[in-house]
Formats: C-alpha cells, sequence, structure tokens
C-alpha cells in the first residue's frame, strides 16, 4: 500500500520516544527557568530600583546640606585679612548637585524601562502560552499515541506465524486408476455376453470339419 507506515526498526521509535521526553523535560525547565528571570527582572525594575533611586535622591539632598554648610563655615573662618579658598568645600558641593540631579533623573528612566519590559514580559508570555500548552497537551498525547503504536507492532512482531503444511499425495481412487488395469465389475459384466457369444459360435475350421464327419 502506498500510504503504508513502512515501519523498519521498533527500536528506532523507542529511541524516538526517549527523546521526545527529553525535550518535554528540556522544554519545562527552560520555560521554568526564563519565568524566574522574567520576575526577578520585574521586580527589579518595579520595586528596588525605584526605592534605589528615592534613598539616593535622598542621600544626595543630605550630602548637598552638609556640604552647604562645611562651605559655609569655611567661608565664616577668617585670619587676619587672609580669606581661605575653600576650593574643597565648593568641589563637594558642586558633587552633590551633580549627584542630586542624576539621581533625579534616573526615576523616569526606571518608569520607562518597567513599562517597555512590561510590554515585552506580555508578549513573551503570548507566545510562551503557546510552548508550554505543546508541552502539557500536545506533546502527552504524542507519547500515549507512540505508546500505544509501540505496543501493538511489539504485538504483532511477537505472533508466530504457521509453517505451511506439505500437501499430502492425492489418494487414488479405483476409478483413478491406470488404464491397463481391470475393468469395473460393470464394464465386465457387459462384455461377458459378448465374450460368450465369441466363445459358443464355431469357427469356420470347426464347421469344415464337422461337413467331413458326416456319412
Amino acid at each position: 500500500m502506498s500510504d503504508s507506515a513502512q515501519v523498519k526498526s521498533i527500536e528506532a521509535l523507542h529511541y524516538f520516544r526517549a527523546a521526545v521526553v527529553k525535550f518535554q523535560e528540556t522544554a519545562r525547565q527552560s520555560v521554568t527557568s526564563l519565568e524566574v528571570e522574567l520576575l526577578k527582572i520585574m521586580g527589579w525594575l518595579e520595586r528596588d530600583r525605584p526605592n534605589f533611586w528615592k534613598r539616593e535622591i535622598e542621600t544626595c539632598y543630605r550630602e548637598m546640606g552638609e556640604a552647604r554648610v562645611r562651605l559655609h563655615k569655611c567661608r565664616m573662618r577668617r585670619v587676619g585679612d587672609f580669606r581661605p579658598t575653600c576650593f574643597e568645600e565648593q568641589k563637594d558641593l558642586e558633587k552633590a548637585k551633580k549627584d542630586l540631579e542624576f539621581a533625579q533623573k534616573q526615576i523616569p528612566v526606571v518608569k520607562y524601562w518597567n513599562v517597555l519590559a512590561q510590554q515585552e514580559a506580555n508578549e513573551y508570555h503570548g507566545r510562551s502560552s503557546q510552548l508550554t500548552q505543546m508541552l502539557e497537551r500536545d506533546v502527552p498525547e504524542l507519547l500515549a499515541l507512540m505508546h500505544h503504536a509501540i505496543d501493538r507492532l511489539e504485538a504483532y512482531n511477537a505472533v508466530q506465524v504457521p509453517e505451511a503444511a506439505t500437501p499430502a499425495p492425492p489418494s487414488l481412487s479405483p476409478e483413478d486408476g491406470p488404464a491397463d488395469s481391470a475393468q469395473s465389475p460393470l464394464d465386465q459384466s457387459q462384455a461377458a455376453p459378448h465374450d460368450q457369444e465369441q466363445r459358443s459360435a464355431p469357427t469356420s475350421a470347426e464347421r469344415s470339419a464337422t461337413r467331413e464327419d458326416l456319412p
């Protein structure tokens, strides 16, 4: 048949089924690992980074206030006509201002990446759900079908094919005898009167001899 399975190795089916089981386990582990990593990233963007930069802003405000106090104290110090430059205190204040400005800019940046990551996570969930559905529904159906097919093939392979019996020679009936065999009783009964007539009828020699013996 053109649509036959053409199964030539049951062992190959066992190997293929084992490969499908391994793929199912590996795919499940991969999906679980990706879900864990995605949860970590979303939690990092939603909670960790906003709280971190809020604390950084508070720290920058505190450092900037402390730098201003040090600068003010430095400017108030005078020794006669000498006035200190307060270069270090001014430098610390400028650094605190830059740190505060940078920390404040990170709040909208974190929000931007949080929204973008949420969109990508939704798209990933939409695609991964198809893979999860295949792993939880289609693959078990395939494994069950292969298990049933392997059992049927093994059962078919275990069937003992009976050996072909040697045909017995045909028995000869009395009617199937050779041409030169004895005739049947019916033929013999039909041939008997004719033979008797031939035996009872005198031959020409006998008739002539009879005539000579007459007076």
